[in-house]
């Protein structure tokens, strides 16, 4: 015979048990009708044995049946109504005693039960388990260092709306996460924000936190730029797996905007050909070297930045009148917004054009990029607003000259800042890099760029910057600009503690210098500052040296999430091909100085060389934070302005000449 299953007899008793496990095991609606039914069966019991109790031993004090019945329920309810059967025979009284016993067994599994719900709902809320009943909310899938950053943006966007949500989902511990919203975030003005713990990858998961119905969802990394590689490439392979989950928990036809965060540039290409036009990549370490580069290189500029990215200030919107446009050129929409200035057009096929020519014609069907401070003062008029004074055109240019730029750390984002910088610069400029490391091990990196752009110096040396003869000996005094980079694979807090200490013995040697000299130091530290809070510090210990932090990458991020074609906006800004951002002397502008005229004669001047003029520094304001430096960005047109010497006009242009 074959190996068959042992057969055997069951008792009655074992499948009676067998099938009341199975009953209980369905969960607390299967318990609370268990109750329900001991208790009709204890009630039936006891009402049948005060009954025969009656019918042996008569009760004058409830002769008729439902008074028994009656006695019966509440002496089940409430054990305190035993003194009802005080006059009753001993029969009674003894039924009496034994329906106060059932009642007490059946209330107090009652109260248990109850008890029992509700600490597993509050335990469940606890664990962040419970679905998300949102429409138009902002999703965050992760729990990076950039994401309070993040949620600090989308408020300030959120606030022209009556009730806004974003819902956070993280492997997580829920209360941990609320715990650093509340000390962090204790301002959210319109939006609630909505904490749930669970993988972002698991479907399921997504569809309890109403994942096809968010209006837009943002995908972080839990890896760090100062990570190793493999952590950055296990990081990133967890992000294309939350998209894969989101694609697959709301279809690619009804895929709301993602925007995912990834380090390796095929990655990117990768998550952007999953679904064309409606996945959009960052990577922080190439923001944030453009950035950097550009920062560095017009004085200025990092507050200019400060001012355009994120929601707090001024932000980029893409508009189009309901009607469309009627002919207009571009030069001359910028005199149709009085408060908002076009700096460029999103065409119908998708294409990006900053600072057109002035006689291009616009179509009916192009959006304007406006640079505004919300969207609501973008404001145009279908006549014009103001009527530039005639102006000749100036032949003054900047002559570029040779540049020195030092570079003071080595990390991942070190050869794309000299790639970046190589691409600005003029022949015989030098880009100088120094660490603190054995300089032969970064040999191998330095040496392509070198072959790459050989009109560029680029020099490698190990110095100690924290002793000050060898800070002497570099002169940094004599460079154009010093970029302090934060150390790789440390923690936010180290990486800030060992970045700012370098910027204080940096501002020492310069003020030693001034002080031995009598030179003033014109030379502009830029820091890479990793946790925002610590730039907040720096700015509050009197360090006004000029900052670029992660913050700047999430506020993008932010903006992105909006309006994933904002990306697009600064990719064309931050590339050294096409327009970017330059604050040049208004000496280039006006012949005499100083001069005062509309702003709307200001964009006048600029139209002239080709430029797009969106605001103004005043040298006499530079050192004063409360008036923001000098800055001033889409001033009114018809607002009056004066300019001399030293002042400066902000402007969208092909280059620094």
């Amino acid at each position: 015979m074959g190996n068959g299953a042992r057969t055997g007899k069951t008792t009655a008793g074992a499948r009676l048990r067998y099938r009341i496990d199975n009953f209980m095991a369905r969960g607390g609606l299967a318990v609370f009708f268990a109750i329900l039914s001991m208790f009709a069966i204890g009630f039936l019991a006891a009402a049948i044995l005060r009954l025969v109790a009656g019918l042996i031993a008569p009760d004058q004090s409830a002769p008729a049946p439902a008074d028994g019945l009656w006695r019966t329920f509440i002496e089940i309810a409430d054990a305190g109504n035993i003194g009802d059967d005080s006059d009753a025979p001993w029969l009674s009284k003894l039924v009496g005693i034994a329906t106060i016993f059932v009642g007490m067994v059946l209330f107090s599994s009652m109260v248990a039960f109850i008890t029992s719900l509700f600490q597993d709902k509050l335990d469940a809320l606890r664990r962040g388990k419970s679905g998300v009943i949102e429409n138009g909310h902002t999703l965050i899938l992760g729990f990076g260092d950039r994401l309070v950053d993040i949620v600090r943006e989308v408020i300030v966007a959120n606030e022209s709306e009556a009730d806004a949500a974003v819902v956070v989902l993280a492997d997580r511990d829920k209360q941990e996460m609320d715990e650093c919203f509340n000390e962090r975030i204790p301002d959210r003005k319109t939006t609630r924000l909505i904490t749930r713990s669970g993988s972002p990858s698991h479907v399921d998961t997504l569809r309890k936190v109403a994942v096809e119905r968010a209006r837009s969802i943002t995908v972080l990394s839990d890896a760090r730029s100062s990570d190793a590689a493999e952590q950055k490439s296990l990081a990133d392979a967890r992000v294309l797996k939350n998209v894969m989950a989101v694609v697959a928990a709301c279809g690619e036809r009804d895929l709301p905007p993602i925007v995912a965060e990834l380090f390796m540039e095929k990655n990117r290409t990768l998550a952007e050909s999953i679904a064309p036009g409606r996945i959009t990549t960052l990577a922080e370490e190439s923001l944030l070297s453009k950035m950097l580069v550009q920062t560095s290189r017009v004085s200025g500029l990092a507050l200019v930045y400060s001012d355009l990215v994120g929601f707090e200030g001024n932000e980029i919107y893409f508009y189009r009148p309901e009607s469309g446009w009627s002919e207009i050129a571009f030069g001359q929409l910028l005199y149709h917004f009085v408060e908002s200035v076009p700096l460029g057009l999103r065409h119908a096929d998708g294409q990006i054009a900053l600072n057109p020519p002035r006689d291009l014609a616009l179509r009916p069907d192009d959006d304007v990029i406006v640079l505004a401070e919300d969207d609501s003062t973008i404001g145009f008029s279908r006549s014009p607003l103001h009527t530039p004074a005639a102006l000749q055109p100036t032949q003054l240019r900047l002559e570029p000259r040779p540049e020195r730029h030092l570079v003071v750390g080595w990390t991942g984002k070190s050869k794309l800042i000299i790639g970046e910088y190589a691409q600005y610069l003029k022949p015989g400029s030098a880009i100088h890099v120094v660490v603190e490391q054995e300089p032969a091990a970064l040999a191998a990196e330095i040496e392509p760029l070198r072959q790459r752009f050989p009109e560029i110096k680029i020099g490698l040396a190990q110095v100690d910057i924290s002793a000050p003869e060898a800070l002497a000996r570099l002169a940094p005094h004599g460079y154009g600009n010093v970029i302090i980079l934060s150390r790789d694979q440390a923690t936010p807090e180290e990486a800030d503690a060992t970045t700012i200490s370098t910027l204080l013995r940096f501002r020492q040697h310069f003020k030693a210098h001034e002080q031995a000299t009598g030179s003033q130091v014109t030379t502009q530290v830029i820091t890479e500052v990793m946790d925002s809070d610590n730039a907040d510090l720096v700015l509050q210990v009197g360090v006004r040296d000029y900052l670029v932090s992660n913050q700047f990458v999430s506020k993008i991020f932010a903006q992105v999430a909006q309006e994933p074609d904002v990306k697009r906006v600064y990719d064309d800004l931050f590339q050294e091909q096409g327009s970017e951002i330059y604050l040049k002397p208004a000496a280039l502008y006006f012949p005499q100085l100083p001069v005062t005229l509309p702003f709307g004669d200001c964009v006048a001047a600029a139209q002239l060389r080709g430029e797009i003029c969106f605001g103004y520094r005043l040298a006499v304001d530079a050192a004063d934070a409360a008036r923001g430096h000098g800055i001033h960005i889409i001033p009114n047109k018809c607002q009056p302005v004066t300019l001399g010497a030293g002042d400066f006009l902000i402007t969208l242009a092909e280059d620094e000449s």
